[in-house]
């Protein structure tokens, strides 16, 4: 009857779960469809709902899922505090997935958006260092990409370019050419600042390909200008015109980037003495800035046109820009434009025989000039001072070189003073060798006393083993006599049994049972089988422990992330260790009666520690001499490490250490 009642609430408990994710794929599904439209407020209580479903089921995936999505739709509101929270909510319930990633991402956006330099670089390593435990998808190609604009504005350029390329070949894949295009500009980019010309070049051409075949005009003006760009720090001044006036074909005439690109070309046919062309493009950025009210810009404009004309020596013309300028510097702090209006204003004055303003303007260049490249003065001193110190620190060296050849004269003065006290140094080296006579017996003895800790060790190793042996046995022995004699008998009587799939289920249910004794002695025997063999160690913890979290309804937090040092240790104390992890999880499982299980390591001296913290009933004093505790003691003991396992106020701790290059 009991066995009855446990089939009739399993089947329940199986509905009521096909049914909780029946109902959270519906929200979700709605929720995605109106946040595509742009109505939040009625995403965000779908989301709501959907997450009041999962957490009442115990859907631990779908809940960290909600989470996200609640994070997201408080973010497009900025509301950014509440989409922090709702993040780091989610987090609490799956730190380790690929929905961990993105939600680390998510949160770099945040910080990034609020300015606050300090966990920008946190949150994005972290969300990288997740993506790369996963398999690669746009997302994760978005995030490098992303990773690879930042470190560039931070001149990180060798970090950015290999974040780019991951990005690149990422993209490629998925024969996304847009992305491809931004990968590319960012890498020639890159490559401009750490002045790889050619290099430059070649990313900017294959973005120039892609935004054409895109058809994308504002991709391929911005990469025209990028090359235009190049060619200009090449010092080839026909080629950066000609692609500044191929931008300008696919610029928008009244765009600030027209009249930037138009006001750079007229400068470069200024200096190539293509005055014509110059005035005619000057000219044409003026009325498009003036449209557009770029103060900053029309002062670039009215100096060059300044500088044209007394050039040409048109001082009335100069005079009428240069009478347009003082205005604008009233309205703008820009030094530059300033210090280009003082030297066009000394030509000016020069011109007109005027020498006494001219001097007064030169001044003013001068203190100007001062002020703006007094930097650049700062680190030419800098640089002189480095050299001299280093200069310095030789001669230091010199110095100390030759008071250890007087030190040597001196030295050998003294040897000869030392002849004559041989005898008294013989006695002192038989008195030094009798000691290390007496030292070496006494460090044998103690060699030997050693030795025999470790055999005594070792048969109580090999006691245990027996127990362990035995007791596999004896469950082998129980598992195949009994369990499978009950199995032979209900199977031949299936063909007489009035209600066959009663017994049925009684049979499967009996078959998991014997499945799960098998497994648990077969880990114990060989945890890691073949698996050691095709993924990292801490891949396949990671993996064990989100099965675990999955089938038992135990929240399993990891404090830290597992420790790379785990991936290169001996075999034997991989398969040791993590034979250790599953018995933990087992007693967990079985005797704790846990809904978590907090996981937390750190590193000392010469050794790693593991702590395994549940929030049982703790464990009792009858519970700590069972086969699953003494084959933890035993493996700990092969990997010359230690258990400890005790109860607390909150449930159980469990802690194990041992040295990183143990070998059994």
């Amino acid at each position: 009857m009991r066995f009855i009642c446990f089939i009739a609430l399993f089947c329940t408990s199986l509905v009521y779960s096909q049914n909780s994710v029946s109902s959270f794929e519906s929200y979700f599904k709605k929720g995605d469809s109106l946040s595509k439209k742009k109505s939040y407020h009625e995403a965000l209580q779908l989301y709501k709902n959907a997450l009041v479903i999962a957490l009442d089921a115990k859907l631990l995936d779908e809940s960290a899922l909600a989470y996200k999505k609640i994070g997201i739709i408080y973010y497009r509101k900025k509301e950014y505090v509440s989409s922090e929270s709702a993040y780091h909510k989610s987090l609490r319930l799956d730190s380790l997935s690929k929905n961990a990633a993105d939600v680390y991402y998510n949160l770099f956006l945040i910080k990034r958006k609020l300015n606050q330099q300090d966990s920008v670089l946190t949150y994005l390593n972290r969300s990288i260092q997740l993506y790369k435990s996963h398999k690669y998808d746009y997302s994760s190609y978005n995030t490098f990409l992303t990773a690879g604009i930042i470190y560039k504005n931070r001149q990180l350029y060798n970090k950015a370019i290999e974040h780019l390329i991951i990005a690149y070949k990422g993209f490629e894949k998925l024969e996304n050419t847009k992305k491809m295009a931004a990968v590319s500009t960012t890498m020639g980019n890159v490559h401009y600042r750490l002045k790889n010309y050619k290099q430059a070049l070649n990313q900017h051409y294959q973005s120039l390909t892609l935004e054409k075949k895109l058809q994308n005009k504002k991709g391929i003006s911005r990469t025209y200008i990028n090359i235009g760009n190049v060619y200009d720090d090449l010092q080839q001044q026909d080629s950066a015109i000609k692609n500044f006036k191929s931008a300008l074909v696919y610029l928008k005439p009244k765009s600030k980037l027209y009249a930037k690109t138009v006001g750079n070309l007229g400068l470069f046919y200024k200096q190539n003495n293509k005055l014509d062309l110059a005035k005619k493009h000057l000219e044409l950025a003026v009325s498009t800035n003036t449209f557009l009210k770029d103060t900053t810009a029309l002062l670039y404009n009215y100096n060059g046109l300044s500088s044209l004309y007394l050039k040409q020596h048109s001082l009335e013309k100069a005079q009428k820009y240069l009478t347009k300028i003082p205005s604008l510097l009233n309205a703008n702090s820009d030094q530059l434009a300033e210090l280009d209006y003082y030297q066009n204003k000394v030509q000016y004055l020069e011109k007109t025989s005027n020498y006494k303003k001219a001097l007064a303007y030169q001044l003013k260049y001068s203190r100007l000039y001062e002020k703006i490249y007094n930097i650049k003065q700062t680190e030419i001193v800098q640089n002189i001072q480095a050299k001299f110190d280093q200069e310095k620190k030789e001669n230091e060296i010199l110095k100390l070189k030759l008071s250890n050849k007087n030190n040597q004269l001196l030295l050998a003065e003294k040897n000869k003073a030392i002849d004559r006290k041989n005898l008294f140094l013989i006695a002192l080296l038989s008195i030094v060798l009798l000691i290390f006579i007496l030292f070496y017996f006494f460090s044998q003895k103690q060699k030997v006393t050693q030795q025999q800790l470790k055999i005594e060790k070792l048969e109580a190793i090999y006691e245990s083993q027996e127990t362990i042996k035995k007791r596999i046995a004896r469950d082998l022995h129980d598992i195949i006599t009994t369990n499978f004699d009950g199995l032979r008998l209900k199977i031949l009587a299936l063909k007489k049994a009035q209600n066959p799939n009663e017994l049925i289920d009684e049979v499967t249910n009996e078959i998991k049972n014997i499945n799960g004794q098998i497994r648990t002695v077969s880990h114990r025997l060989s945890p890691l089988e073949k698996q050691i063999t095709t993924q990292k160690f801490t891949n396949i913890i990671k993996a064990r422990l989100s099965e675990f979290q999955l089938y038992s309804n135990i929240f399993v937090e990891l404090e830290n992330q597992l420790p790379e040092e785990l991936n290169d240790i001996e075999i034997s104390t991989k398969n040791n260790f993590y034979g250790i992890v599953l018995e933990i999880l087992n007693n967990v499982e079985k005797h704790s009666h846990a809904s978590k299980l907090v996981i937390k390591n750190w590193n000392d001296t010469n050794n790693i520690h593991f702590t395994f913290t549940d929030n049982g009933i703790g464990i009792s004093e009858k519970n700590t001499s069972g086969i699953g505790l003494l084959n933890i003691q035993q493996r700990c003991e092969l990997i010359e490490g230690s258990f400890e396992i005790k109860k607390i106020a909150s449930g159980t701790e469990a802690h194990i250490h041992f040295p990183l290059n143990s070998k059994v």
